[in-house]
Protein backbone atom coordinates (compact mmCIF):
# COMPACT_ATOMS: atom_id res chain seq x y z
CA UNK A 1 0.00 0.00 0.00
CA UNK A 2 3.05 2.21 0.23
CA UNK A 3 6.43 2.19 -1.45
CA UNK A 4 9.34 4.51 -2.17
CA UNK A 5 10.74 6.00 -5.35
CA UNK A 6 14.36 7.06 -5.67
CA UNK A 7 14.69 8.18 -9.25
CA UNK A 8 13.15 5.36 -11.30
CA UNK A 9 13.90 2.68 -8.71
CA UNK A 10 11.25 1.32 -6.32
CA UNK A 11 11.98 0.31 -2.71
CA UNK A 12 9.80 -1.10 0.05
CA UNK A 13 11.56 0.02 3.24
CA UNK A 14 12.68 3.48 4.27
CA UNK A 15 16.14 2.16 5.14
CA UNK A 16 16.69 0.85 1.61
CA UNK A 17 15.27 4.02 0.06
CA UNK A 18 17.38 6.30 2.24
CA UNK A 19 20.48 4.22 1.49
CA UNK A 20 19.89 4.60 -2.26
CA UNK A 21 19.24 8.32 -1.85
CA UNK A 22 22.45 8.67 0.18
CA UNK A 23 24.41 7.35 -2.80
CA UNK A 24 22.87 9.83 -5.21
CA UNK A 25 20.79 12.70 -3.84
CA UNK A 26 20.17 14.07 -7.34
CA UNK A 27 17.59 11.35 -7.99
CA UNK A 28 14.99 12.62 -5.54
CA UNK A 29 13.21 10.67 -2.80
CA UNK A 30 9.45 10.27 -2.42
CA UNK A 31 6.92 8.18 -0.53
CA UNK A 32 4.10 6.83 -2.71
CA UNK A 33 0.68 5.54 -1.65
CA UNK A 34 -1.40 3.18 -3.79
CA UNK A 35 -4.48 5.37 -4.11
CA UNK A 36 -5.50 6.92 -7.42
CA UNK A 37 -7.25 9.96 -5.94
CA UNK A 38 -4.05 11.27 -4.38
CA UNK A 39 -2.64 12.32 -7.75
CA UNK A 40 -5.88 14.02 -8.81
CA UNK A 41 -4.91 17.50 -7.65
CA UNK A 42 -8.17 19.07 -8.87
CA UNK A 43 -10.14 16.99 -6.34
CA UNK A 44 -8.20 18.47 -3.42
CA UNK A 45 -8.94 22.11 -4.27
CA UNK A 46 -12.66 21.93 -3.46
CA UNK A 47 -13.84 21.07 0.04
CA UNK A 48 -16.50 18.31 -0.02
CA UNK A 49 -19.76 19.98 1.09
CA UNK A 50 -21.21 17.40 3.48
CA UNK A 51 -20.29 16.50 7.06
CA UNK A 52 -17.28 14.20 7.50
CA UNK A 53 -19.56 11.57 9.06
CA UNK A 54 -21.49 11.29 5.79
CA UNK A 55 -18.37 10.25 3.88
CA UNK A 56 -17.08 7.99 6.67
CA UNK A 57 -20.40 6.15 6.92
CA UNK A 58 -20.54 5.80 3.15
CA UNK A 59 -17.14 4.12 3.25
CA UNK A 60 -18.28 1.82 6.08
CA UNK A 61 -21.20 0.60 3.95
CA UNK A 62 -18.96 0.08 0.91
CA UNK A 63 -16.59 -2.03 2.99
CA UNK A 64 -19.53 -4.05 4.33
CA UNK A 65 -20.61 -4.89 0.78
CA UNK A 66 -17.07 -5.72 -0.33
CA UNK A 67 -15.99 -8.13 2.41
CA UNK A 68 -17.52 -11.18 4.08
CA UNK A 69 -15.98 -10.15 7.39
CA UNK A 70 -14.54 -6.89 8.70
CA UNK A 71 -12.11 -6.77 11.60
CA UNK A 72 -11.13 -3.47 13.24
CA UNK A 73 -7.68 -3.16 14.86
CA UNK A 74 -8.77 -1.27 17.91
CA UNK A 75 -7.05 0.69 20.66
CA UNK A 76 -9.96 2.91 21.66
CA UNK A 77 -7.96 6.00 20.69
CA UNK A 78 -9.13 8.86 18.52
CA UNK A 79 -8.59 7.00 15.24
CA UNK A 80 -10.00 3.54 15.89
CA UNK A 81 -12.86 4.70 18.16
CA UNK A 82 -13.97 7.25 15.55
CA UNK A 83 -13.90 4.51 12.91
CA UNK A 84 -15.92 2.20 15.16
CA UNK A 85 -18.56 4.90 15.63
CA UNK A 86 -18.89 5.12 11.86
CA UNK A 87 -19.53 1.39 11.55
CA UNK A 88 -22.13 1.61 14.33
CA UNK A 89 -23.90 4.58 12.73
CA UNK A 90 -23.95 2.75 9.38
CA UNK A 91 -25.26 -0.41 11.08
CA UNK A 92 -22.32 -2.49 9.86
CA UNK A 93 -21.33 -5.64 11.74
CA UNK A 94 -17.66 -5.74 12.72
CA UNK A 95 -15.23 -7.76 14.83
CA UNK A 96 -13.06 -5.70 17.15
CA UNK A 97 -9.54 -6.84 18.07
CA UNK A 98 -7.35 -5.15 20.66
CA UNK A 99 -3.62 -5.70 21.28
CA UNK A 100 -2.15 -5.62 24.79
CA UNK A 101 1.52 -5.88 25.78
CA UNK A 102 1.00 -6.81 29.42
CA UNK A 103 3.94 -9.24 29.45
CA UNK A 104 6.42 -6.53 28.47
CA UNK A 105 5.94 -3.75 30.99
CA UNK A 106 3.80 -2.72 33.94
CA UNK A 107 3.08 0.56 32.17
CA UNK A 108 1.21 -1.09 29.27
CA UNK A 109 -0.56 -3.49 31.61
CA UNK A 110 -1.79 -0.58 33.75
CA UNK A 111 -3.12 1.18 30.66
CA UNK A 112 -5.01 -1.94 29.60
CA UNK A 113 -6.48 -2.44 33.07
CA UNK A 114 -7.58 1.20 33.24
CA UNK A 115 -9.64 0.82 30.06
CA UNK A 116 -10.89 -2.73 30.57
CA UNK A 117 -14.40 -1.78 31.76
CA UNK A 118 -14.88 0.53 28.80
CA UNK A 119 -13.70 -2.21 26.45
CA UNK A 120 -16.29 -4.52 27.98
CA UNK A 121 -18.95 -1.92 27.21
CA UNK A 122 -17.78 -1.76 23.57
CA UNK A 123 -18.01 -5.56 23.35
CA UNK A 124 -21.74 -5.35 24.17
CA UNK A 125 -22.59 -3.05 21.26
CA UNK A 126 -25.10 -4.62 18.85
CA UNK A 127 -22.82 -4.14 15.84
CA UNK A 128 -19.76 -5.71 17.50
CA UNK A 129 -19.92 -9.40 16.64
CA UNK A 130 -16.69 -10.17 18.51
CA UNK A 131 -14.33 -8.36 20.87
CA UNK A 132 -11.01 -10.14 21.29
CA UNK A 133 -7.87 -9.04 23.10
CA UNK A 134 -4.50 -10.37 21.90
CA UNK A 135 -1.88 -10.44 24.64
CA UNK A 136 1.59 -10.20 23.10
CA UNK A 137 3.92 -12.95 24.23
CA UNK A 138 7.62 -12.63 24.98
CA UNK A 139 9.43 -12.25 21.69
CA UNK A 140 12.49 -14.36 21.01
CA UNK A 141 15.64 -13.22 19.24
CA UNK A 142 14.76 -15.50 16.33
CA UNK A 143 11.36 -13.87 15.95
CA UNK A 144 12.85 -10.39 16.15
CA UNK A 145 15.39 -11.33 13.48
CA UNK A 146 12.52 -12.45 11.26
CA UNK A 147 10.79 -9.12 11.81
CA UNK A 148 13.87 -7.27 10.59
CA UNK A 149 13.85 -9.33 7.41
CA UNK A 150 10.20 -9.10 6.41
CA UNK A 151 9.04 -5.64 7.51
CA UNK A 152 7.90 -3.08 4.97
CA UNK A 153 7.62 0.68 5.18
CA UNK A 154 9.27 2.54 8.04
CA UNK A 155 11.73 0.55 10.14
CA UNK A 156 9.70 1.54 13.21
CA UNK A 157 7.39 -1.35 12.25
CA UNK A 158 9.99 -3.78 13.50
CA UNK A 159 11.73 -1.73 16.17
CA UNK A 160 9.12 0.21 18.11
CA UNK A 161 8.02 -1.01 21.52
CA UNK A 162 4.36 -1.61 20.75
CA UNK A 163 2.17 -4.67 20.84
CA UNK A 164 1.89 -5.00 17.08
CA UNK A 165 5.64 -4.76 16.67
CA UNK A 166 6.30 -7.47 19.24
CA UNK A 167 3.82 -9.77 17.52
CA UNK A 168 5.36 -9.06 14.13
CA UNK A 169 7.85 -11.92 14.15
CA UNK A 170 5.61 -14.48 15.87
CA UNK A 171 5.01 -17.56 13.73
CA UNK A 172 1.46 -17.75 15.08
CA UNK A 173 0.62 -14.09 14.61
CA UNK A 174 -1.99 -12.51 12.38
CA UNK A 175 0.51 -11.95 9.58
CA UNK A 176 0.95 -15.62 8.78
CA UNK A 177 -2.52 -16.99 9.41
CA UNK A 178 -4.52 -18.42 6.52
CA UNK A 179 -6.51 -15.22 6.12
CA UNK A 180 -9.69 -15.70 4.09
CA UNK A 181 -9.69 -13.86 0.80
CA UNK A 182 -12.82 -11.84 1.56
CA UNK A 183 -11.67 -10.48 4.93
CA UNK A 184 -10.93 -6.80 5.45
CA UNK A 185 -8.61 -5.75 8.30
CA UNK A 186 -9.42 -2.14 9.13
CA UNK A 187 -7.02 0.38 10.64
CA UNK A 188 -7.84 3.97 11.60
CA UNK A 189 -5.20 5.45 9.34
CA UNK A 190 -4.38 8.22 8.87
CA UNK A 191 -4.77 11.86 9.79
CA UNK A 192 -3.48 14.39 7.22
CA UNK A 193 -0.40 16.49 7.91
CA UNK A 194 -0.09 20.08 6.71
CA UNK A 195 2.82 22.16 5.44
CA UNK A 196 2.91 25.60 3.82
CA UNK A 197 4.66 26.16 0.49
CA UNK A 198 4.58 29.47 -1.37
CA UNK A 199 1.69 30.75 0.72
CA UNK A 200 -0.48 27.68 0.12
CA UNK A 201 -1.64 24.94 2.45
CA UNK A 202 -0.29 21.58 1.28
CA UNK A 203 -1.32 18.05 2.25
CA UNK A 204 1.30 15.39 2.93
CA UNK A 205 1.87 12.27 5.05
CA UNK A 206 4.96 10.51 6.37
CA UNK A 207 5.70 6.78 6.25
CA UNK A 208 6.26 6.67 10.01
CA UNK A 209 2.54 7.42 10.43
CA UNK A 210 1.83 3.96 9.01
CA UNK A 211 4.65 2.05 10.69
CA UNK A 212 2.33 -0.08 12.80
CA UNK A 213 -0.07 -1.09 10.04
CA UNK A 214 1.78 -1.94 6.86
CA UNK A 215 1.69 -5.66 6.25
CA UNK A 216 0.77 -7.73 3.24
CA UNK A 217 -1.70 -10.56 3.75
CA UNK A 218 -1.61 -13.28 1.13
CA UNK A 219 -5.39 -13.19 0.69
CA UNK A 220 -7.24 -10.73 2.91
CA UNK A 221 -6.89 -7.00 2.53
CA UNK A 222 -5.53 -4.33 4.83
CA UNK A 223 -7.82 -1.32 4.85
CA UNK A 224 -6.77 2.19 5.87
CA UNK A 225 -10.19 3.61 6.67
CA UNK A 226 -9.43 7.30 6.02
CA UNK A 227 -8.01 6.54 2.54
CA UNK A 228 -10.40 5.35 -0.14
CA UNK A 229 -10.62 5.61 -3.90
CA UNK A 230 -14.33 4.84 -3.51
CA UNK A 231 -14.81 7.81 -1.19
CA UNK A 232 -11.84 10.16 -1.71
CA UNK A 233 -13.86 12.87 0.02
CA UNK A 234 -12.90 11.39 3.42
CA UNK A 235 -9.21 12.34 3.34
CA UNK A 236 -9.91 15.54 1.42
CA UNK A 237 -12.60 16.68 3.87
CA UNK A 238 -10.32 15.90 6.82
CA UNK A 239 -7.60 18.01 5.21
CA UNK A 240 -9.86 21.04 4.81
CA UNK A 241 -11.09 20.61 8.39
CA UNK A 242 -7.50 20.49 9.65
CA UNK A 243 -6.74 23.71 7.78
CA UNK A 244 -9.73 25.50 9.30
CA UNK A 245 -8.88 24.20 12.78
CA UNK A 246 -5.26 25.33 12.61
CA UNK A 247 -6.18 28.76 11.25
CA UNK A 248 -8.65 29.08 14.12
CA UNK A 249 -5.90 28.24 16.62
CA UNK A 250 -3.64 30.88 15.06
CA UNK A 251 -6.37 33.48 15.40
CA UNK A 252 -7.01 32.51 19.02
CA UNK A 253 -3.31 32.87 19.79
CA UNK A 254 -3.06 35.97 17.58
CA UNK A 255 0.07 34.65 15.86
CA UNK A 256 1.40 34.40 12.34
CA UNK A 257 1.84 30.85 11.07
CA UNK A 258 5.56 30.15 10.84
CA UNK A 259 7.03 26.80 9.84
CA UNK A 260 8.05 26.03 13.43
CA UNK A 261 4.70 27.08 14.89
CA UNK A 262 2.88 24.84 12.39
CA UNK A 263 5.09 21.85 13.23
CA UNK A 264 4.60 22.41 16.95
CA UNK A 265 0.84 22.83 16.85
CA UNK A 266 0.43 19.51 14.97
CA UNK A 267 2.54 17.54 17.44
CA UNK A 268 0.75 15.02 19.63
CA UNK A 269 1.99 16.82 22.74
CA UNK A 270 0.64 20.21 21.59
CA UNK A 271 -1.85 21.85 23.93
CA UNK A 272 -4.07 22.29 20.87
CA UNK A 273 -3.89 18.65 19.74
CA UNK A 274 -7.28 17.66 21.16
CA UNK A 275 -8.90 20.89 19.96
CA UNK A 276 -7.83 20.12 16.39
CA UNK A 277 -8.97 16.49 16.63
CA UNK A 278 -12.37 17.45 18.02
CA UNK A 279 -12.77 20.10 15.31
CA UNK A 280 -12.26 17.35 12.72
CA UNK A 281 -14.65 14.89 14.39
CA UNK A 282 -12.23 12.57 16.21
CA UNK A 283 -13.04 11.32 19.70
CA UNK A 284 -11.49 8.55 21.81
CA UNK A 285 -13.34 6.03 23.95
CA UNK A 286 -12.65 7.85 27.23
CA UNK A 287 -10.61 10.86 28.47
CA UNK A 288 -7.41 8.82 28.74
CA UNK A 289 -7.69 7.40 25.24
CA UNK A 290 -8.89 10.72 23.85
CA UNK A 291 -5.51 12.33 24.60
CA UNK A 292 -2.06 11.09 23.77
CA UNK A 293 -0.57 12.69 26.90
CA UNK A 294 -1.99 10.27 29.49
CA UNK A 295 -1.04 7.34 27.25
CA UNK A 296 2.56 8.48 27.07
CA UNK A 297 2.90 9.57 30.68
CA UNK A 298 4.90 7.35 33.01
CA UNK A 299 4.43 8.60 36.58
CA UNK A 300 6.27 5.66 38.12
CA UNK A 301 9.28 6.27 35.87
CA UNK A 302 9.62 2.55 35.18
CA UNK A 303 8.67 2.19 31.52
CA UNK A 304 12.04 2.82 29.89
CA UNK A 305 13.93 0.59 32.32
CA UNK A 306 11.38 -2.19 31.81
CA UNK A 307 11.78 -2.02 28.05
CA UNK A 308 15.57 -2.07 28.31
CA UNK A 309 15.53 -5.12 30.58
CA UNK A 310 13.09 -6.84 28.26
CA UNK A 311 15.28 -6.21 25.22
CA UNK A 312 18.38 -7.45 27.05
CA UNK A 313 16.64 -10.53 28.41
CA UNK A 314 15.29 -11.60 25.03
CA UNK A 315 18.66 -11.15 23.30
CA UNK A 316 17.21 -8.37 21.15
CA UNK A 317 19.65 -5.63 22.16
CA UNK A 318 22.67 -7.22 20.44
CA UNK A 319 20.69 -8.06 17.30
CA UNK A 320 19.40 -4.51 17.12
CA UNK A 321 22.94 -3.18 17.51
CA UNK A 322 24.04 -5.23 14.50
CA UNK A 323 21.23 -3.84 12.36
CA UNK A 324 22.12 -0.36 13.56
CA UNK A 325 25.67 -0.81 12.28
CA UNK A 326 24.29 -1.40 8.78
CA UNK A 327 22.16 1.74 9.08
CA UNK A 328 25.13 3.83 10.19
CA UNK A 329 27.23 2.41 7.37
CA UNK A 330 24.75 2.99 4.54
CA UNK A 331 22.74 6.07 5.55
CA UNK A 332 23.78 9.69 5.69
CA UNK A 333 24.32 10.72 9.31
CA UNK A 334 21.41 13.18 9.35
CA UNK A 335 19.01 10.35 8.41
CA UNK A 336 19.23 8.68 11.82
CA UNK A 337 19.67 9.47 15.52
CA UNK A 338 21.87 7.68 18.04
CA UNK A 339 20.63 6.48 21.40
CA UNK A 340 22.75 8.85 23.43
CA UNK A 341 20.69 11.70 21.97
CA UNK A 342 17.53 10.48 23.74
CA UNK A 343 17.31 10.03 27.52
CA UNK A 344 14.29 7.75 27.05
CA UNK A 345 15.96 5.35 24.64
CA UNK A 346 15.04 1.73 25.20
CA UNK A 347 18.41 0.40 24.11
CA UNK A 348 21.62 1.25 25.92
CA UNK A 349 24.72 2.67 24.25
CA UNK A 350 25.18 4.56 21.00
CA UNK A 351 22.58 2.65 19.04
CA UNK A 352 20.31 3.91 16.28
CA UNK A 353 17.03 4.82 17.96
CA UNK A 354 15.31 6.60 15.08
CA UNK A 355 15.51 6.57 11.29
CA UNK A 356 14.15 9.45 9.24
CA UNK A 357 10.70 9.16 7.76
CA UNK A 358 9.95 9.85 4.11
CA UNK A 359 7.19 12.21 2.96
CA UNK A 360 4.77 12.09 0.06
CA UNK A 361 4.92 14.87 -2.51
CA UNK A 362 3.00 17.87 -1.07
CA UNK A 363 -0.36 18.57 -2.70
CA UNK A 364 -1.54 22.22 -2.84
CA UNK A 365 -4.98 22.66 -1.26
CA UNK A 366 -5.78 26.37 -0.86
CA UNK A 367 -4.08 29.67 -0.03
CA UNK A 368 -3.31 30.40 3.59
CA UNK A 369 -5.47 33.25 4.92
CA UNK A 370 -3.36 36.29 4.08
CA UNK A 371 -3.45 37.87 7.54
CA UNK A 372 -1.92 34.69 9.04
CA UNK A 373 1.20 34.72 6.88
CA UNK A 374 4.46 36.17 8.24
CA UNK A 375 5.07 39.58 6.71
CA UNK A 376 1.41 40.44 6.46
CA UNK A 377 0.68 43.98 7.68
CA UNK A 378 -2.85 43.08 8.72
CA UNK A 379 -3.18 42.68 12.49
CA UNK A 380 -5.16 39.80 13.95
CA UNK A 381 -8.26 40.82 15.88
Amino acid sequence: MLYYKVGKQTYYTNVDALAAFTKDTSQGLELKLDFKFIDNTALWRKEPPLHINHYADMNARILRDRYDRLELRYSGGTDSQTVLRSFVRANVKIAVHHMATSTISKFTNDLYDHNKKDFERVAKLDNVIEFKTHHAHDMSQKEFEKALKIYRGHVGTALQNTGMAWMFGNDNCIFNLDVPEKNGYVFGKEKPHLVIKDGWWNWTVNDAMFSDCHWNFEKGDMVWFWFSDDVPEIQIKLTHLHIRAIEEVARIEKVKITKQWLEDVQRADSKWYNFILAFCGYEGLNPVLNSVKPKLSDPAGTRVDEYRKYNDRQGITNLYAEYGQDIKKNLRSDFYELGDADPERTYSGEEVIHVAGVWTKPIPIKPVSHELLPGSDRKLA
